[in-house]
């Protein structure tokens, strides 16, 4: 039976523009829940913007993993945390240098900050610097939950971009995570959504055949590569729909909704997922 969810959250259980998830899908989580089943986001997002995205149902989004693995909640209450390395984050805020349309943007505390590049550089590419509201010359010396590269370029150059900082970063690992923007996730080497998966599914008690998960892009590749119940929605980019066990319909038709539907009978009834057959 499936007792822990691990969903990823844009694109995959969220769908709508104004990124809120559905009232079909909260009211899913919520069915899960009284199954027994934890439903938990597993984002590249921040704990603090769940509340408003789950529609301000605190319950439904108390346990998560975040910031792709690097921050756990367990009811609340953060119990699991990876640092980014300063050092490295240094050396890749030199590397970014000779890339003249690309910064180094980490977040210390709710500041989203860009590193070695003035705020007129960021005024004049409002759409990708989007809430930079702070320039620093160096990485801070805070410890670093969250970092990414942007690109005011185009999304080929920017997967050609992470692979070439993929190379030159033996300590950090770069991810997509929005198929088409130019936008990277900057991760602890070997530290993804699996990390903070796991974490939980111990302290839960659990093991890895009662642990199902969704993704649709390159930052879930960890995630279902990890669990043998992996599962892409059908909207994914190549590298998901060949790694995911199992597929869906597509975020948009509310897909894993209908999946947590499934989940939440089945597991009352003693059985997997029918769509799991």
């Amino acid at each position: 039976m499936i007792r822990l969810v691990l969903t990823d959250l844009d694109s995959t259980l969220i769908w709508r523009e104004d990124h809120v998830v559905s009232a079909r899908a909260l009211a899913a989580i919520r069915r899960a829940q009284r199954a027994g089943v934890r439903v938990v986001p597993c984002t590249g997002r921040h704990f603090r913007d769940l509340p408003w995205m789950f529609d301000g149902d605190a319950a439904a989004c108390s346990t998560a993993v975040t910031s792709n693995g690097q921050l756990v909640y367990l009811d609340g209450e953060l119990v699991e945390r990876v640092p980014l390395p300063r050092e490295a984050l240094c050396g890749l805020a030199a590397l970014l240098a000779g890339e003249p349309a690309a910064g180094l943007v980490v977040e210390i505390g709710e500041d989203k900050t860009i590193v070695a590049r003035d705020l007129e550089f960021v005024r004049a590419h409002p759409e990708t610097f989007w809430g930079v509201s702070a320039s620093v010359p160096e990485v801070p010396a805070e410890p670093c939950y969250k970092a990414n590269v942007r690109l005011a370029g185009s999304f080929a150059r920017c997967e050609e971009l992470a692979a070439e900082l993929d190379r030159a970063c033996p300590d950090l690992d770069f991810l997509l995570p929005m198929p088409g923007t130019p936008h990277i996730d900057v991760m602890p080497r070997g530290v993804g959504k699996d990390h903070g998966g796991d974490f939980l599914m111990e302290r839960l008690g659990l093991v890895p055949e009662e642990v199902c998960c969704f993704g649709d892009a390159d930052n879930d590749l960890a995630l279902l590569r990890h669990y043998p119940n992996s599962v892409a929605v059908a909207n994914a980019v190549p590298s998901v729909l060949a790694t995911a066990r199992w597929r869906i319909g597509p975020a948009c038709e509310d897909s894993v909704a209908r999946a947590l539907e499934d989940i939440a009978e089945a597991t009352t009834a003693g059985r997997m997922p029918s769509f799991m057959a």
